[in-house]
C-alpha cells in the first residue's frame, strides 16, 4: 500500500499542524487583524481561526508539560518543580 510511509505525509492530510507551525499561523493571523485591513466578516473568520489555533497550541503545551512531568518521576514518586519560562522582554 503505497502512500503510507513517512515520506508521504503530503499525500495524507495531517488533522493538526505541529506546534511551531500552528504558532506561526497564529502570529500571521494576529498580524492581519492588527493591520486593520479586513472587513468585519473577514476579521471574524480570522479571529475564529486564531482562537482554534490558540486552543491547539495550549493543548500541545499542556501535553508537553505532562510528558515532562512523567519523565521526571523519581524512584520515590513524581518529582514536581516549577517550570521556568524565559522572558523575551
Amino acid at each position: 500500500m503505497a502512500g503510507r510511509g513517512k515520506g508521504s505525509s503530503e499525500a495524507t492530510a495531517d488533522p493538526a499542524p505541529l506546534f511551531e507551525d500552528a504558532l506561526a499561523q497564529l502570529e500571521a493571523l494576529v498580524g492581519k487583524l492588527e493591520a486593520g485591513d479586513l472587513d468585519l466578516e473577514q476579521a471574524l473568520g480570522t479571529f475564529e481561526s486564531g482562537v482554534a489555533l490558540a486552543k491547539l497550541c495550549a493543548a500541545r503545551l499542556e501535553a508537553a508539560e505532562l510528558r515532562i512531568r512523567k519523565l521526571e518521576e523519581g524512584r520515590d514518586g513524581p518529582v514536581e518543580r516549577e517550570l521556568e519560562l524565559e522572558e523575551d522582554s
